[in-house]
């Protein structure tokens, strides 16, 4: 049997095991754009399970299984036996595994997600921990910018500017949601491209996640930038990426956060009008269209906006093959042929025993 993998945090995969994760992204997109669908995954389930609201990851994960010859299942966290005073997580766990091949789950607390992981014997998705990670949405964003990189440049030659909330921090008076950026800096810094984290200093990222990112890039050789200036690196930049400034369930915040970000951190006509006529947008949506993003600038030449969303399905194909097809491959044809006649066979005589009916071989 084939030891289980999960996917939950970028800094447990090395660079050149995201490498072949992105090349088989790439085939399977070729594939997809050609009209060719690879049943890889035929005869295979993944719950999906959520306790927040979702467009890209749940559309995403759905498709991808489909194309893939495999079923999702949408399980709504508030609809199953779980939570406190309920189910535990241990007990959920080990009951989906008995049912199905693999679990995606977003949820809140990061540590819930790995507590279902660890008691899970099929693999486990991280599908966003909203305060930490959200390691499908990074993998996607090297893939888009790997097609998006200016002529010439190598990977370890792009540089990316994060712009606006970095920051982590959860405390009640300052409610920062910079996972994605987290997430962002942490897969850069392995791969080994720059990342310049601009921010003002309340929403700069946390000490101990710049300590992981710094002791990363001692080893891919690349670089590591914190700056408040919009303005002081962007002739550099091949990439700029923001992200929401407030969310869902967070929009009491919104005046905060407008005092906190607008106009100095926002991607508008007057930054890109800085940056090099290559640059190219990204947000990992959804947006607060006029804010992070001018409106001119979303639906601009310079946005990939659409391209990036687009590119989650694809990312999910990718990872959900190369986690879940090797254990699928173990299904030896053989096996598969013996228990068909086998299950037909004993289904033929119940047929026969309620009809009344005995039929000679």
């Amino acid at each position: 049997m084939i030891t289980k993998k999960d996917f939950l945090d970028v800094q447990d995969f090395t660079k050149e095991e995201f490498l072949e994760m992105l090349e088989t992204i790439r085939l399977l997109k070729e594939a997809d754009q050609k009209g060719i669908q690879l049943p890889l995954l035929a005869r295979t389930t993944i719950a999906l399970m959520f306790d927040q609201p979702s467009t890209r990851t749940r559309v995403s994960f759905e498709s991808a299984m489909d194309k893939l010859g495999g079923d999702a299942l949408y399980l709504e966290t508030k609809t199953l036996h779980v939570g406190e005073n309920r189910e535990t997580l241990k007990d959920t766990a080990l009951v989906l595994s008995g049912m199905v091949d693999a679990v995606m789950i977003r949820n809140e607390s990061h540590d819930a997600i790995i507590e279902l992981a660890k008691w899970s014997t099929v693999p486990v998705f991280n599908g966003m921990s909203s305060a930490c990670m959200h390691p499908t949405q990074a993998l996607c964003d090297v893939f888009t910018i790997m097609e998006n990189m200016p002529a010439g440049k190598k990977l370890e030659d792009v540089n990316v500017m994060w712009i606006g909330d970095n920051s982590v921090d959860r405390s009640e008076d300052n409610l920062h949601i910079g996972g994605v950026c987290r997430s962002n800096a942490l897969i850069a810094s392995i791969m080994g491209y720059t990342f310049i984290s601009c921010a003002p200093k309340p929403a700069e990222m946390l000490p101990q996640d710049v300590a992981l990112v710094q002791a990363n890039y001692k080893k891919s050789g690349g670089r590591f930038i914190q700056t408040d200036d919009p303005y002081e690196y962007i002739d550099q930049v091949d990439f700029i990426i923001t992200d929401a400034w407030w969310y869902h369930g967070s929009d009491h915040l919104k005046d905060k956060k407008l005092d906190e970000f607008f106009p100095t951190y926002a991607v508008n006509d007057e930054l890109i009008a800085a940056a090099p006529a290559w640059a190219k947008v990204m947000h990992p949506l959804p947006g607060n269209r006029g804010y992070e993003i001018a409106e001119s600038v979303w639906d601009g030449p310079h946005s990939l906006l659409i391209e990036q969303a687009a590119n989650r399905f694809h990312t999910q194909k990718g990872l959900l093959a190369t986690f879940m097809y090797p254990r699928v491959r173990e299904q030896k044809e053989a096996l598969v042929s013996y228990y068909t006649a086998q299950v037909e066979q004993a289904l033929t005589q119940t047929v026969d025993k309620i009809a009344g009916t005995h039929y000679d071989a």
